[in-house]
């Protein structure tokens, strides 16, 4: 028993009417009656069950109890002293009228509450520790956030609150667990919060398949709730919550900090600080922002959220299990590759691969899946970015072991995609590391990850997909190619780039367009240079020429540089062919 907290037997009185009102109550398990006395005996006026506070309307008139409560069953209380509680309502007059609205709120609920039991079901009483601790934190967080806006703090001009609908948690017969969740992120700087009457179930273990219905009737239920960017929803237990995050903007999976529809958060259900402020910052990040503007405000609200946290994870609190540290630390570095993406300075990269490398320390020895396949990806990703960054050698060295290791975590018939995930990004790992090491083994690996990518991603199920890896193979098989001398080798790099631009259009996808176009170019020049011809010279300007346009068009000045100084070298060859009016350019040094 914890301190503050009590235990009470059936029909054992908590409180009675005329006793002094030094505290608010808080029920940790089981339910109390609240009841007046009368000449004609007792009458119940309301119950309350988990989660649930008793006791605040006479601490707020300050005279004696008007009510008594006694437990319904065997019941354990928390008790905030009344000091303690009214600290926070006196500070500012504004904060006792929200306070006195949300208590009065609760007490209208509660006494709607009727004792039930639902067929199957099961009923789960929160942990029994820090609750009455987690109501005085919330308190303290919504006169944080007052005093924020009373300042001029204010979201940045054109963006819009974010919305995140909650959906009932699974087990929560009286949705007192999901009310608690939804009070988590209440009054909370840049979001709204709204309960949705609905419920989404994810099995423990679920494969690809089933997965993939479930997000599916998430995506469905934001299409039908205007408005909402998140959508939280899972299930309560006896240790807390386990939630999944789906947003209504389409991720990109390959960004560091993009969240998996096979990734969970397992959260305390006892709300102990800083369950709050981390659930918080990790709803921020599984946020896929669809503007500019709304880009923009949640790297304001990241940042801000993320220096309000203690230091991890050195400072987790020792209470949480493993699963729950393990998958907070995973979420916790999603966050920080988010912000880290927004940033200039890649040190967020940095600290963002301690967290998971402390969830890797965290995972069952002897329990190798999906969830270790993830952290292996991400911290992949990562690195992979600290080495675009940084030109780190070193760091996409690791990043290949990191996506390697992935690789091995997954099977091919439960997680397919994923799996073809896994090989894709190895495939273009070891492609830039031939590139900057020059070691051709190097480059029949990223090969064969590609070819086994091709495996799940076909043309007719994944054409998107599937071009993805066609070009990425094509930019393999020029550089191979040209380093073996082979111009049949250069020819299937060739046509692998002509296929996958069939999938890609200029006016949908102009980035992967471009970037293909400019694969194509670079392997119909060595296929020239290779059979010393100049029968492709001219369509290799062309397929560089809509390259640079497009990446100018875009923004993309890296990408636009190497555009442009590989359609320089073309036109000069041209133009020395056309002067000596020969078939043939010295190819001698190109």
């Amino acid at each position: 028993m914890r301190a503050g907290e009590r235990s009470y037997s059936k029909g054992e009185i908590i409180y009675r009417a005329g006793e002094p009102c030094d505290a608010v109550y808080v029920v940790v398990s089981g339910r109390v009656e609240l009841f007046r006395e009368d000449s004609d005996g007792a009458v119940v006026t309301g119950r309350v069950g988990p989660i649930e506070m008793f006791g605040e309307t006479d601490v707020l008139h300050e005279g004696p109890r008007e009510s008594g409560a006694r437990a319904m069953q065997k019941t354990v209380v928390k008790r905030v002293p009344r000091d303690e509680f009214m600290v926070w309502v006196q500070n500012e007059p504004n904060a006792g009228i929200r306070v006195l609205g949300l208590l009065v709120e609760r007490l209208r609920a509660a006494d709607a509450i009727i004792t039930h039991s639902r067929e199957g079901g099961e009923v789960f009483g929160p942990p029994a520790e820090g609750l009455g601790w987690s109501l005085i934190q919330a308190l303290r967080a919504w006169l944080r956030y007052r005093k924020h806006h009373s300042q001029g703090g204010g979201l940045s001009d054109g963006a819009k609150p974010f919305s995140i609908g909650i959906a009932i948690v699974n087990n929560d017969v009286e949705e007192a667990w999901t009310r608690a969740l939804a009070g988590l992120l209440e009054e909370r700087f840049g979001i709204s919060v709204r309960v949705l009457s609905v419920s989404l179930q994810l099995d423990p273990g679920a494969d690809q398949n089933q997965v993939n219905a479930v997000v599916l009737r998430a995506r469905q239920i934001l299409a039908r709730e205007a408005g909402l960017d998140l959508l939280v929803w899972g299930d309560v237990h006896a240790d807390g919550y386990s939630l999944w995050f789906t947003p209504a903007g389409q991720g990109d999976e390959e960004r560091p900090g993009c969240f998996s529809p096979y990734l969970s958060l397992e959260l305390p259900g006892d709300q102990e600080p800083p369950a709050g402020d981390m659930f918080y910052l990790i709803v921020l990040a599984a946020i896929e922002p669809m503007t500019e503007a709304q880009r923009g405000l949640q790297h304001e609200l990241l940042v801000a959220a993320q220096q309000a946290l203690p230091a991890m994870p050195d400072d987790l609190p020792v209470s949480w299990n493993i699963d729950q540290q393990r998958t907070v630390l995973t979420c916790y570095g999603l966050a920080l590759a988010t912000i880290a993406g927004l940033e200039p300075d890649p040190g967020w990269y940095d600290v963002a691969g301690d967290a998971y490398n402390a969830a890797i320390n965290r995972l069952p020895q002897d329990d190798h899946g999906i969830e270790e396949a993830l952290l292996h990806k991400y911290w992949g990703n990562v690195l992979s970015a600290v080495s675009e960054r940084r030109q780190d050698v070193a760091a996409l060295e690791q990043a290949v072991e990191e996506y390697r290791a992935s690789v091995e975590c997954l099977v091919k018939a439960s997680y397919p995609l994923e799996w073809g995930g896994a090989y894709n990004r190895l495939g273009q790992a070891l492609y830039k590391l031939d590139l900057a090491t020059g070691q051709p083994n190097l480059l029949k690996e990223a090969m064969g990850a590609f070819q086994a990518a091709l495996q799940v991603y076909t043309r007719t199920e994944s054409p998107q997909r599937w071009a993805d890896v066609m070009n990425n193979l094509a930019q393999v098989l020029q550089v191979y190619g040209d380093q073996v001398k082979s111009p049949e080798v250069l020819e299937r790099a060739v046509d692998a780039c002509r296929a996958a631009l069939e999938f890609r259009a200029r006016n949908r996808t102009p980035l992967g367009w471009a970037s293909c176009q400019n694969t194509l170019g670079t392997a119909l020049f060595l296929l020239d240079k290779h059979r010393q011809s100049t029968e492709h010279l001219d369509e290799a300007a062309a397929a560089y020429t809509g390259a640079l346009e497009v990446y100018r068009q875009m923004g993309a000045t890296r990408q636009a540089a190497i555009a442009e100084k590989n359609l320089a070298h073309v036109e000069r060859l041209n133009k020395i062919r056309v002067e000596r009016r020969v078939a043939l350019p010295d190819w001698g040094d190109d």
